[in-house]
Order: C-alpha cells, then structure tokens, then sequence
C-alpha cells in the first residue's frame, strides 16, 4: 500500500513539473524576440562622420554600448500578438573637435538613450509545432532618443525614389507597420530621396546604415534646407537582405561644443533590397 502511495506521489509531482515548465504562447514569443538579431537590436553603435560647421570641424562617433534588460510587453489575442519592445543604451558619444587654429581636443560625453519598437506577431501553425506556432509578421519603425536631454524630434519622414517606386510619408513611427514579406523595398543602387522635418532649424541630421560598404559604414549628411527640414539623397545598398537605416538628428551643440549633452532623436526604419 505504501509503495502504490509512493508511486502515486511521484506521479502527480511528475504532472505538476509538467506543467509548470510547459512553454506558454508568451514564452514562445519571447524566446523569439529574445534569439532576434536583425530586428529586436535597435541601438545607435559603430557609426562615425566627418563634418565642418561655421569655423569648427568635427570628427564623431558612439562608441562601444551596453544594454539593461529590455522590457517586452505581450498581448495575445486568439491567434494574433501585439508586442512593444523597449531597451536602453548606454556608452559615451566622442566629438574630436578642430576650432580655427587651435590643436585638436576630444570631447567625451555620456551616452544614455531609450530605443522602442512594436511588432504583430501571428500563429501560423499549430501549438506543437515549433515556437507553438508563432511566427513574427509585422515590424514598425524603431524609435531612439536621448535619455537625460532631449530638445531635438523628428516630426515625419519623406521617402521618395527615382523610379518613383517609393513615396510616402510616415509621422507616427511606433504605430506605422511593415509587412515582414512586403519591406519598404529599393532597387539595388537606386538613387532615394530623404526628407526629415523638424523641430530645430540650428540641427544637424544623418543617415546611418549600420551594414559595412568597404571600406566604410555608409553615412549620409543631409542638407540643412532651413526652418527644421533636411534633404539627404542615398543610393541603396546592392547586397539583399533586410536591414535598418537610422536617420539620427541631434543639435548643433552636441557635436560642435564641449558644454552641450548628448541629445538625440532617431527614427529606424525596416527595409529591403530588392534581388
């Protein structure tokens, strides 16, 4: 009799450790934006430029950046998941700064911002298959901006194309979605048009790939065309394969003056090079 007690004992302890360490919808979610490394790594690392502003010149970059534990929210609903994705950033943003004839002097300033982005993710299987089924579907634009300042925003985005394959207009970038089979797309080498309004007319904007065009990471100034709006024109990446490009603004003290914080707004936008 004891023995049977025994065995029914270990039996239901056997179920309750079952089911407590089943995968849930939840987990498998997360386990999927948690192994992601092209869309859930928002982060504004391994860029630099060169720029001449009034009588100084400026060589930038951000260096080496470190993360805490990103915040994930998950709302599941029958077979469909709304997720909003939050991380920080933190690091040290470097101006090595030329004024007249004076020699070179480095300026470090501490680096703390706040990367965002949403996705939809969809069951497209079964609750055995892998991931219990789910798969990512939708990606919106990624959203930066600077943590302990923060003067400077982008307002909205104008994307155009010579081929006139892309207009369009995005001014709310945390709820404008991208079908993960149906990018943002630009023919391989295609001259593209990029039209940043702002809120700050003494600003300095970028475009930034984050993908290695040897020698260089490409890096696009864009032009100051007065009352907050800058112009960049790009030529797309020949290499397919989906990727961000992060068009960063940031006030004209953070680069040009050793007194001025880093400040910074950045939006990320998902895309393709078509094959």
């Amino acid at each position: 009799m004891k023995r049977k007690l025994f065995v029914a004992a270990v039996l239901v302890m056997a179920v309750a450790i079952s089911q407590c360490s089943k995968e849930t919808d939840e987990d498998a979610i997360r386990n999927l934006i948690e192994a992601d490394t092209i869309w859930f790594n928002p982060n504004s690392e391994v860029d630099s430029t060169t720029s001449d502003d009034r009588d100084t010149v400026a060589i930038w970059w951000r260096g080496v950046q470190t993360h805490d534990e990103p915040i994930i929210d998950i709302q599941i609903t029958g077979d469909s998941a709304w997720v909003s994705f939050s991380r920080g950033n933190f690091g040290h943003f470097y101006s090595l700064a030329k004024i007249d004839t004076m020699p070179w002097v480095l300026w470090d300033k501490n680096l703390s911002e706040t990367a965002q982005l949403r996705a939809i993710f969809m069951r497209t299987g079964e609750e055995s298959d892998e991931n219990r089924g789910w798969e990512l579907d939708k990606i919106s634009l990624a959203f930066g901006q600077s943590n302990t300042v923060n003067t400077v925003s982008i307002d909205s985005l104008r994307i155009t194309t010579q081929t006139e394959a892309v207009d369009m207009l995005i001014v709310d970038p945390l709820n404008t979605y991208f079908d993960l089979e149906s990018l943002v797309t630009f023919q391989a080498g295609e001259q593209v048009t990029l039209t940043l309004y702002t809120n700050v007319a003494d600003g300095h904007a970028f475009l930034h790939t984050f993908i290695l065009a040897w020698p260089f990471y490409i890096r696009l100034p864009f032009t100051n065309m007065g009352d907050g709006v800058f112009q960049g024109t790009w030529h797309a990446q020949l290499v397919a394969i989906p990727r961000f490009a992060i068009f960063d603004l940031m006030p004209h003290s953070t680069i040009y003056t050793q007194e001025g914080p880093y400040d910074f707004n950045g939006w990320l936008l998902p895309y393709m090079i078509s094959e």
